[in-house]
């Protein structure tokens, strides 16, 4: 095996076996991303792990759709629209460019990574577009897990009785 396929073999070992790695990676570069002390819970993550691990698959020669084997719960958030799918599937293609370039991976590798991502962003907004409008058209490629609407409740505060000696009345 030459250096260059040793290097491609490397690079879809890590992606398949330690796909917590990068995805503890997309977590930090999320939450250092956010204005807020904790960034909203992502739409991504309950399936960038086994993303990640079908992306090395992808990387180790399975010719078919990293997404569409992708088994995990996508949250679509008609609150959040599209925008927020395009910024957490940013980051994770950075991360996992970033990664491939870390482990001596190259341009086929930097491909296969990059066709995974943009089949999931596309099928991603279309499923979102499904869901707000069912007259749209449905995803070219199919995700391969279950696909749930996100709601999201604002907090609510808690009143906390007065410390004053008042006692909360019981009804």
């Amino acid at each position: 095996m030459t250096e260059r396929g040793k290097r491609a073999a490397g690079v879809a070992r890590v992606f398949t076996q330690q796909p917590d790695r990068l995805a503890a990676a997309w977590r930090r570069v999320r939450c250092t991303g956010s204005a807020q002390h904790m960034p909203p819970q992502g739409l991504l993550d309950a399936l960038v792990e086994p993303f990640i691990r079908e992306v090395g698959l992808s990387l180790a020669g399975n010719e078919s759709s990293a997404w569409s084997r992708t088994r995990a719960v996508l949250r679509l958030s008609p609150e959040r629209g599209a925008r927020s799918l395009y910024e957490e599937f940013a980051v994770l293609r950075r991360c996992m460019v970033d990664a491939v370039e870390v482990l001596g991976g190259g341009d086929a590798e930097r491909a296969v990574v990059n066709r995974a991502v943009d089949e999931a962003v596309d099928s991603s907004v279309a499923l979102l577009q499904r869901l707000i409008d069912t007259s749209a058209d449905g995803p070219r490629v199919p995700f391969g897990g279950l696909v749930v609407e996100w709601f999201e409740r604002p907090s609510e505060a808690r009143v906390q009785p007065a410390s004053s000696g008042e006692r909360a009345a019981l009804h």
